[in-house]
């Protein structure tokens, strides 16, 4: 069986796939190229990321899914719009599939990961890379959230 976590955000989207032995399978990020991007692009991209999750998950029997529940503030409202497209069309897919989606805040993640709610995203990473015996930690924090939700797709009922 396969465990899917996902950081969901528009320009740079991380995700990891693992397995019963806490094998990781995939991760990384999805990362949209443009850093200015018009709405269409914004469209196109929450078009793209459902197009890649419904290929993995038609190539993978995904058990269970854990993502990131989203608040916003003033600071990165204007992405709000097209976050909340993404998870909209990620959830019906979920759906669709029958694959129950466990939902996390980035508090509720880091506590349960560092017992900190408010730890910084390196101490994060740096335990994340210990956990599953990974020689460097990920590149992008988003990709490391992500493995975090995976093992909680896991190991939560």
């Amino acid at each position: 069986m396969y465990y899917l976590g996902i950081d969901p955000w528009v320009r740079k989207l991380g995700y990891a796939l693992i397995d019963d032995n806490l094998k990781i399978i995939d991760a990384g990020i999805l990362l949209q190229d443009k850093k200015s991007p018009t709405r269409e692009d914004q469209f196109n991209r929450a078009n793209q990321i459902f197009d890649f999750f419904e290929k993995l998950l038609n190539k993978y029997k995904v058990e269970k899914i854990a993502m990131e529940k989203l608040f916003f503030t003033d600071y990165n409202q204007s992405n709000a719009e097209f976050v909340y497209a993404i998870r909209w069309a990620l959830m019906m897919l979920f759906l669709r599939k029958n694959i129950p989606v466990l939902e996390l805040t980035p508090i509720e993640l880091k506590k349960f990961i560092t017992w900190n709610g408010k730890a910084d995203k390196m101490l994060v990473q740096k335990t994340i890379r210990r956990f599953y015996n990974l020689q460097d930690i990920p590149e992008y924090n988003d990709a490391a959230d992500a493995l975090w939700f995976a093992y909680l797709a896991k190991i939560r009922k």
